[in-house]
């Protein structure tokens, strides 16, 4: 992580590094009993989880205003918010003064009976994307990050699931029961599973189809058909009745309602699965240039 200057002219700057949850929900909790105005978050999209999850329990409908200096691995909320990767706090805190702000709804995910377990992030995914995620960390362990990163967990995936046979662990998938807004229920055996609620993704990757606003759902049925055929028009944006009925389904929703045996991801972050509910947040307006 790169070193940030605090030295501003006519800013109050409190700084704190917690180095574990606990220290974190009470550096939030010092912030809003002296009314802090901007919240600046120096890391990636990991980084912004925690501190957007352990601020839902601190704040309540009151949240302060959010800037990005992007450090981390990788940065898909910046990207989306059209953060420059060398954004610097002098930087953020001119454009707070300047009243510039994007408003982003962040995903939030509930276990199902278990209290207080509500996690904030904006980029959830399982079954072959839990195993890309790993591939990607193995390219992070290799220097490669950010959207070089991804497009190497992309190569690796796509080439186990083409070539790879049928008992191959990417082709089997996972059965999953799937329910959106309470309606709508299936039962998938699962290659792939996708939800966010960004416009933009890294790589100008648009799995959901055209760029919008909202709760986004791709599901890929396993084993899946017709790969090579549909993969880069999904990445491109493209929709149509012959990727539907080969399994590449796209949806909106509110609330997601899932039940599987395997992990999924948030941000980066591998948590046990089991019976799930995903719905949205409430907006929290980020500082953009």
């Amino acid at each position: 992580m790169r070193p940030r200057p605090l030295d501003l002219a006519n800013a109050d700057i409190v700084k704190r590094e917690p180095a574990s949850p606990e220290d974190l929900l009470a550096a939030l909790g010092h912030f809003a009993g002296l009314g802090v105005d901007l919240i600046i978050v120096d890391g990636g999209d990991g980084t912004v989880r925690e501190v957007l999850t352990a601020a839902s329990k601190v704040y309540s409908g009151n949240m302060p205003q959010v800037a990005l200096l992007p450090s981390g691995k990788t940065n898909a909320l910046a990207l989306d918010l059209g953060i420059p990767a060398d954004w610097s706090l002098q930087d953020a805190v001119r454009a707070y003064r300047a009243g510039n702000t994007l408003a982003r709804t962040p995903l939030t995910v509930s276990r199902l009976g278990v209290a207080h377990d509500e996690k904030h992030g904006f980029i959830l995914g399982a079954g072959a994307f839990t195993r890309a995620t790993a591939l990607a960390q193995h390219a992070h362990r290799k220097g490669w990050f950010n959207g070089g990163a991804i497009m190497m967990a992309m190569m690796g995936a796509i080439g186990q699931t083409i070539f790879g046979g049928a008992q191959n662990r990417w082709r089997r998938g996972e059965r999953v029961m799937v329910s959106r807004d309470g309606d709508d229920i299936r039962s998938l055996n699962l290659y792939l599973l996708l939800a966010s609620t960004l416009t933009r993704l890294p790589l100008g990757l648009k799995p959901f189809g055209p760029a919008r606003e909202g709760l986004k759902l791709l599901a890929i049925e396993a084993p899946p058909r017709g790969i090579a055929r549909y993969l880069l028009p999904l990445l491109r944006g493209k929709q149509s009745a012959g990727m539907e009925r080969a399994g590449f389904i796209q949806r909106d929703a509110e609330r997601l309602y899932l039940s599987m045996p395997g992990a999924y991801i948030l941000d980066g972050e591998r948590y046990p699965a089991g019976k799930l509910l995903i719905g949205r947040g409430d907006p929290i307006n980020f500082v953009v240039p």
